[in-house]
C-alpha cells in the first residue's frame, strides 16, 4: 500500500514538474514575443529594410542571423516580423472574440429559431476552409495589415461562438437562473449578471488557440504574397527564402523556428487554461 501511494505521489510530482517546465517555456516565449512586438528597435538597431550589407552572409559577427539575398539583416527582420504577427494576431483575435461572443450570447440565451439560425450560419462559415475564404475576401478588399486582421477575425469566430453557446445552454436551466427569472429579472440581466460570469472562463481559455490560428493564417497569407508587404513578416521571410534553400539555410531556420516556437507555446497555454477552466480536466490532471 505504501509503495502504491509512493508511486502515485511521485507521479503527481513529476506531472507538476512537467507542467511547471511547460509554463516556464510558455512564459519565456510569449514575453520575448511581446517585447519584440512592442520594442523592436530596442532589440534590433538596424533598419529591417536596409540593403547595405553583403548578400547571403552567414550568421555571425555583425549579422547575428546573417543576411538575405538583398543584404538585409535577418535578425532585424525577424524581430520586426514579431510585431506584425503580434499585431495581426491580436486584432484578429479581438474581432473573433467580439463576433463570436455576440453570436454565442444570443444563441445560448435566446434559443429557439435564433439559436438554430446562428448555428447554421456558423456551420456555413465552417464549411469553407479558412485560408480559401481569406484569399477570397482579400482579393475583394485588398491587402494591408488591417484588412488581413479583419479577414482572419471574420473567419475565426465560429469556435468561440459554439463554446460560449454550449456553456450558456448548460447554465440556462440551473436553479439559480430559473429563480432569477421567477423574481422578474429580464433575460438580458439574467444573462449578463448570472450566466456570463460562469461561461466566460471556458471562452477565454480558447483565446490562445485562436491567437495561434490567427498568427499561422497571417504567416500563410504572407507566404502567398497576400500579407502587408510594407511590414516584415515571418511568412514573407519564408517566401523570400525559397530560391536560396541550399545556399542560405538560415533564411528558413530563423523565421521557421520563431513561428514554430510561438505556435507551440500558445498551444501549451491553451491546453493549460482549458484544464483550469474545466473541472473534469482539472481532476483528471490530478489523478
Amino acid at each position: 500500500m505504501n509503495r502504491v501511494q509512493g508511486t502515485v505521489v511521485r507521479g503527481r510530482g513529476s506531472q507538476k514538474s512537467r507542467l511547471g517546465g511547460e509554463m516556464v517555456f510558455v512564459l519565456i516565449v510569449l514575453v520575448s514575443l511581446i517585447i519584440a512586438g512592442l520594442l523592436p528597435s530596442f532589440l534590433a538597431q538596424q533598419d529591417p529594410w536596409r540593403t547595405g550589407g553583403p548578400a547571403l552572409a552567414a550568421p555571425g559577427g555583425e549579422y547575428l542571423l546573417g543576411t538575405d539575398q538583398l543584404g538585409r539583416d535577418v535578425w532585424s527582420r525577424l524581430v520586426h516580423g514579431a510585431r506584425t504577427s503580434l499585431l495581426v494576431g491580436g486584432l484578429a483575435t479581438l474581432i473573433a472574440l467580439v463576433l463570436g461572443g455576440m453570436v454565442g450570447l444570443l444563441s445560448g440565451t435566446l434559443g429557439g429559431w435564433i439559436d438554430e439560425l446562428l448555428m447554421r450560419l456558423a456551420e456555413l462559415v465552417d464549411t469553407v476552409p479558412g485560408l480559401l475564404l481569406a484569399l477570397l475576401v482579400i482579393t475583394l478588399i485588398g491587402t494591408g495589415i488591417w484588412q488581413v486582421a479583419l479577414v482572419i477575425g471574420l473567419t475565426g469566430w465560429t469556435g468561440l461562438a459554439r463554446v460560449l453557446r454550449s456553456r450558456l445552454v448548460s447554465i440556462r436551466e440551473e436553479e439559480f437562473v430559473v429563480g432569477a427569472r421567477a423574481l422578474g429579472m429580464s433575460e438580458a440581466r439574467v444573462a449578463f449578471k448570472h450566466m456570463l460570469p460562469l461561461a466566460w472562463p471556458a471562452l477565454l481559455a480558447l483565446l490562445p488557440f485562436r491567437l495561434e490560428g490567427a498568427i499561422l493564417l497571417e504567416a500563410s497569407l504572407s507566404f502567398l504574397g497576400l500579407g502587408d508587404v510594407s511590414r516584415p513578416s515571418w511568412g514573407g521571410m519564408l517566401q523570400d527564402a525559397q530560391p536560396y534553400l541550399r545556399q542560405a539555410w538560415w533564411l528558413v531556420v530563423a523565421p521557421g523556428t520563431a513561428l514554430a516556437l510561438t505556435l507551440f507555446a500558445l498551444s501549451l497555454l491553451s491546453d493549460h487554461l482549458q484544464r483550469l477552466s474545466n473541472p473534469k480536466l482539472r481532476q483528471l490532471g490530478k489523478a
